[in-house]
């Protein structure tokens, strides 16, 4: 039946996600109360070199879409004026971490690692600096700030934990809920059943979104998507549209971002994770035509 269907996958959804996001809550928290603007607002979200950084630190922690949000939402109330630094750890903390470059690595080999760390990378710094150019900030004290004093701390640190997890989390089980539905009532092979048409890149990515999966649970899965015969593009416009993000992370940002702001990380996601696919096909077919016609002009 549907309903018990439904709940089953939310629920494995929830017990997946929940070990991440408290961990992330915790970061986060410790984030906020005990560094605070005393070294990320003056020493790496003030500098012009803000959302490398912060592009740098998403690409180490090991968190999911969604368990990633407590530590963006930390490190948007105490990045200034710019929204760039939380677009950038948005981009990169679901996609690259040491374990699921690892992953894939030696699953999918190194020519696919190397294309899942530049693109990301260079989408983050492009999104990130435009989000800085379209969005203005207003300057405003971070949401929670550390004390020097130990009974203080502890209790700021307590303040902004329940924060972070009932501001975030009704909107993390709303989202996973969502998402159970459509995963639901979505046919298993819907996706490979597109992947000889050029139009498989958007509909990948577009039904990716909802196919919520922790980071690092993509790689397997792409490995079998491309032994059913998907190509090396349409398997990273999965990985990437699959983990990078999903309906939670989407309601979760409506928390503490601009609407608008929102939509177009989304937007651009989505054009992202396409055009990735289709570049990196298409330089394949590319490569192998150039071979192809040398190897017969030598045989002539």
């Amino acid at each position: 039946m549907i309903h018990l269907e439904f709940l089953k996958v939310f629920w494995d959804y929830t017990l997946d996600v929940l070990p991440y996001f408290l961990l992330a809550a915790l970061a986060g928290a410790t984030l906020q109360t005990f560094v605070g603007d005393r070294f990320l607002s003056r020493k790496l979200l003030s500098s012009p070199l803000a959302p490398f950084f912060a592009a740098m630190l998403g690409a180490t922690v090991p968190v999911c879409s969604c368990s990633m949000i407590p530590i963006a939402r930390a490190i948007d109330s105490l990045s200034g004026k710019s929204y760039a630094p939380v677009v950038a750890f948005l981009v990169t903390a679901p996609v690259l971490s040491p374990v699921v470059l690892v992953l894939t690595a030696g699953m999918l080999g190194m020519e696919m690692t190397l294309f899942r760390v530049a693109f990301p990378l260079l989408y983050a710094m492009s999104i990130a600096y435009l989000s800085s150019l379209v969005f203005k900030k207003h300057l405003s004290l971070p949401l929670f700030q550390g004390s020097g004093s130990r009974v203080n701390s502890k209790h700021l640190f307590v303040r902004n934990l329940r924060s972070l997890l009932f501001s975030t989390g009704k909107y993390l089980l709303l989202g996973l809920a969502i998402a159970a539905l459509i995963k639901v009532l979505t046919p298993p092979n819907l996706i490979a059943s597109f992947s000889g048409s050029i139009l498989s890149y958007p509909l990948i990515s577009l039904l990716s979104v909802p196919v919520y999966v922790c980071s690092g649970e993509e790689v397997p899965i792409g490995r079998s998507l491309r032994d059913m015969g998907m190509s090396d593009g349409q398997v990273l416009t999965f990985m990437l549209a699959s983990s990078g993000i999903c309906i939670p992370t989407i309601a979760a940002l409506f928390s503490f971002l601009p609407r608008k702001l929102v939509l177009l990380y989304t937007l651009s996601w989505f054009v992202f994770a396409t055009l990735v696919g289709m570049i990196v096909d298409f330089s394949s077919a590319l490569n192998l035509t150039i071979g192809f016609s040398r190897f017969v002009g030598t045989s002539e």
